[in-house]
């Protein structure tokens, strides 16, 4: 049998329409998967097969660590839009996570080829990459993050080393492909992404890296709640609280709360999003900034991050969200001109649906006028949504559409 091709077929295949099993057969076919994989998987994780992705079932070791983040590092030339891991295998993803134990990577190389001055100078390449990533967006920053990946790589195949010099380097892969599944997620590449964090857990579990892998679940969990599904992401938060314990950075817990009220409005539950912010509110308030992991230092207070507006949004709670979205934009520098972006598109949002038009066009444009600074898939996903929610035959609604269509290219 063979498929007919169709755009509208593969968009509603990217958009979590299920194809029928004549269909999936077909496709199993033209990629070389074998039939019983794709009648012994559910859609659409049997395709994980075909992107040399390993099952989540092998053993949590540093050889197994290395062969998946081999086969991931082309990830990110798969442009497909669509997440490639049901909600059961995300949770089975982060169980198996969770259950490795804590300890110590142990080698018996030695010889000191690797040493303390080139892991700190990787550690601190890693650092670099945040802050470029919220002056640029993700999309520029994947190809730098690939790069430092192949070096790192290198050297834990080279296998010489002295004292803590491996898990300082599984440490660092760790944190690479956690970026990097974060910059392809900005990017609009999330079957890449997953397949980056997936990496990420296996080296950050390697090294013992329990911060690490909590933040690659925290964002897995985001982008459930950007593809709609809530109730995976709260499972996927869970999993991350459960394994740091209810001690260490209460920073890091009221990022994970934060990301629950999204969770929850996206559900459509207004009562446990209440709750849920005001428990992140207390830990914020309540935080220690010397417990905290150096990559936390973008959080705020959690009222006033950009996916609790949004949710308030999302739970028609427009007031409030607007309150939550203007207090949060001015106390944003200029250093987060991503971030400023989708805060003023989300205000807009909120401003039409006030029936504001004028206002929302308005804000709008000033989000326009930053967006050719980022590169950023996700910022221009969310300002052409807002534009496909104008209404038609507005003559500035249409203008502003045609405006946004011919923005040139990101750099």
């Amino acid at each position: 049998m063979r498929i007919e091709r169709s755009t509208a077929k593969v968009y509603r295949w990217e958009h979590g329409t299920v194809p029928e099993l004549d269909a999936q057969l077909a496709i199993a076919a033209e990629v070389g998967i074998d039939s019983q994989t794709v009648l012994d998987l559910p859609w659409p994780s049997w395709v994980l097969t075909a992107t040399g992705t390993e099952p989540f079932d092998q053993a949590w070791t540093p050889e197994t660590a290395r062969h998946i983040m081999a086969g991931c590092m082309d990830a990110d030339t798969d442009r497909r839009s669509f997440l490639l891991l049901s909600a059961e295998s995300a949770a089975a993803l982060a169980d198996a996570w969770a259950a490795v134990p804590e300890q110590k990577v142990t080698h018996a190389g030695d010889g000191g080829a690797i040493d303390a001055e080139l892991a700190t100078w990787v550690e601190g390449r890693i650092q670099q990459l945040w802050h470029l990533d919220d002056l640029t967006g993700g999309d520029y920053c994947l190809n730098l993050a690939k790069a430092d990946l192949q070096l790192v790589s290198r050297l834990l195949e080279r296998g010489r080393y002295r004292g803590n010099i491996e898990q300082r380097l599984y440490g660092a892969a760790g944190e690479l492909y956690r970026f990097a599944g974060w910059s392809a997620f900005d990017a609009g590449r999330h079957a890449a992404a997953e397949r980056y964090w997936h990496a990420g857990l296996r080296a950050s579990a390697t090294a013992g890296g329990t911060m690490t892998g909590a933040y690659i679940l925290s964002l897995m969990a985001m982008q459930r709640t950007y593809a709609g599904d809530g109730r995976t992401s709260i499972n996927l938060l869970q999993a991350a609280r459960e394994k740091i314990g209810v001690g260490g950075s209460r920073t890091v817990h009221a990022m994970l709360d934060a990301w629950q009220v999204r969770a929850h409005a996206v559900l459509g539950e207004p009562r446990q999003a209440v709750h849920m912010l005001s428990r992140a509110d207390d830990h914020w308030e309540h935080r220690d900034p010397d417990e905290d992991p150096p990559w936390i230092y973008w959080m705020r207070r959690p009222s006033f991050t950009i996916e609790v507006g949004t949710a308030f949004v999302q739970l028609g709670e427009i007031s409030t969200a607007l309150h939550l979205l203007e207090q949060g934009m001015t106390e944003r520098s200029e250093d987060y001109a991503r971030d400023s972006v989708l805060g003023l598109a989300a205000i807009a949002d909120a401003q039409l649906d006030q029936h504001d038009l004028h206002g929302a066009l308005e804000t709008a444009y000033r989000a326009v006028e930053l967006v050719t600074d980022v590169d950023s898939g996700r910022v221009t996903d969310q300002l052409h949504a807002f534009a496909r929610r104008l209404p038609s035959k507005e003559p500035a609604a249409e203008d502003f559409r045609a405006y946004l269509d011919n923005l040139p290219s990101s750099p």
